[in-house]
């Protein structure tokens, strides 16, 4: 399989895009034709911008962790995909432990356990889609067996940890940003994170400004385009699904 797939070109945003878009619409599509709209958060805290600011070093441990991990501690790799899924866990265990402490329902992460199965389904029904749009715009239909071949193997669902949390890190960060802003402001924020996260790599690598301005703009438009959708439907289950095929379809990892 072809792995310079994350191109600096358009060829590879502009499907990125599209696929992202296609996933959404169909998942707002089957989510209100079926009536289910996650359970909507009925919890109001009564120290909003606290509950922000809790969230914001909840979000630092994070990163810390990441760092400590990144230096060599944490759960030995000899363990392979189980360490690597165990690190995860530990690395992202801040907002759990937050969420507990504050006796905040789950729900304020998107998650619920009401109609999983159709959430599920709908996921792998989004993402198979959206990576049939993907490489289709880029002419690369033939590696669509191959694709569904690496998202089955160990190694690749180790890493759906990682990416679901990825996702539960910005719905946890937007409903609070929510809680003492708006819409419009809780969308930004996030977006602009996105956007600049991979910079510092970027810079690292000595890659051309040109692609750092490309990839900050698609990646801040995509991470607000999924946010609006999960926003409406107030899950996200499906969007964990969907987000680890089109990261196997680009070999994010």
């Amino acid at each position: 399989m072809n792995q310079d797939i994350q191109q600096s070109e358009l060829i590879f945003y502009l499907p990125l895009v599209a696929s992202y878009v296609v996933a959404c619409f169909l998942a707002y599509v089957i989510f209100k034709k079926n009536k289910v709209w996650g359970i909507p958060s009925v919890f109001e805290p009564q120290k909003p911008w606290q509950e922000l600011v809790f969230a914001f070093i909840a979000v630092l441990c994070i990163f810390i962790l990441g760092r400590i991990y990144d230096a060599g501690f944490l759960v030995s790799s000899r363990y392979n995909s189980i360490a690597w899924i165990i690190n995860n866990l530990i690395i992202y265990s801040p907002i759990f432990i937050l969420v507990t402490l504050r006796k905040q329902p789950m729900v304020t992460l998107w998650i619920s356990r009401k109609n999983l199965v159709l959430k599920v389904v709908t996921g792998f029904f989004c993402a198979f889609l959206g990576v049939f749009v993907f490489i289709a715009l880029r002419g690369e239909i033939d590696r669509i067996g191959p694709i569904l071949l690496k998202s089955i193997s160990l190694d690749s669902i180790a890493s759906f940890v990682a990416v679901f949390m990825e996702g539960v890190v910005v719905a946890f960060i937007f409903i609070r940003l929510k809680w003492v802003s708006n819409l419009k402001v809780a969308l930004f924020v996030p977006g602009l994170l996105f956007a600049l996260g991979h910079v510092p790599g970027m810079l690292a690598q000595s890659e051309p400004w040109w692609h750092i301005i490309l990839m900050s703009i698609f990646t801040g438009f995509i991470a607000m385009f999924v946010l609006y959708t999960c926003n409406n439907i107030k899950d996200i289950v499906w969007l964990g699904i969907v987000h680890y095929f089109m990261d196997v379809a680009i070999n994010a990892f």
